[in-house]
């Protein structure tokens, strides 16, 4: 599955430069001892808000203003399980006027496990909102580093 996907998709250094390194417990296994696909989403969203709280921007929402996720897909390219943590990185994938893509990939060890894509919309008094110039400047974080 690996091979429909852009390498840079894969590759570590094509994220954002901070990385979560989560652990992978007992609970996140399924049956056959392999991470569980509900457990990658609660990995993926929780590197995905401590990212948005890192770069500032919750604290630019307010007054009206919100995210709402649209959509999340989650590419499941190899088997995880006990032993070795996570690693899960974001990325911007591309801004448009009202709602961007996030891009996420998890590795444990040098392989890379999964991948995300979420669509979220920027909200302003419940309807969609171009971006405020604070919250794209937060969101430019997201991009790779050099």
């Amino acid at each position: 599955m690996a091979g429909r996907w852009a390498p840079d998709r894969l590759d570590p250094k094509a994220y954002a430069p901070r990385s979560f390194t989560l652990p992978v417990f007992y609970g996140d296994l399924d049956t056959n001892g392999h991470v569980n696909n509900v457990a990658y989403g609660r990995f993926f969203e929780h590197a995905r808000y401590t990212t948005h709280h890192d770069i500032g921007l919750l604290s630019g929402l307010g007054n009206g203003s919100r995210l709402i996720v649209a959509r999340v897909a989650i590419d499941y390219l190899a088997e995880s399980g006990l032993g070795e943590p996570l690693v899960v990185r974001v990325r911007l994938g591309s801004f448009g006027r009202t709602s961007l893509i996030e891009e996420q990939a998890a590795w444990q060890g040098d392989v890379c496990v999964a991948l995300a894509e979420i669509v979220m919309v920027h909200q302003k008094d419940g309807v969609a909102a171009p971006w405020t110039d604070a919250l794209r400047d937060a969101f430019a974080a997201l991009r790779p580093a050099g």
